[in-house]
């Protein structure tokens, strides 16, 4: 392995670390509240505390993996609106 590959492995290595640190301490907060944390506090902590910058989705996947870890029920993914059926069987 390169230099260039170890050093790539060892920062996606610490970045998963440090987000999953993230969601551990939003979800821990968030069990106080008798609530589950949400995804935007995900987000501003990995910024505020790590300076990442990740999307909602990544944030999400954090989330869940820590719920779920404790039993939690797991937060669903922001899908988009269902197309309308009748769209395309009548033409």
């Amino acid at each position: 392995m390169s230099w260039t590959q170890n050093r790539a492995k060892k920062q996606a290595t610490r970045r998963h670390r440090d987000l999953l640190s993230v969601a551990q301490r939003v979800v821990s907060r968030a069990t106080l509240d008798r609530s589950t944390g949400q995804i935007a506090e995900v987000v501003a902590l990995a910024f505020g505390r790590h300076e990442l910058r990740i999307t909602d989705d990544e944030a999400l996947d954090y989330l869940n993996a820590v719920l779920a870890e404790r039993g939690f029920p797991l937060h669903a993914a922001a899908l988009p609106a269902p197309r309308d059926e009748q769209d395309g069987e009548d033409q």
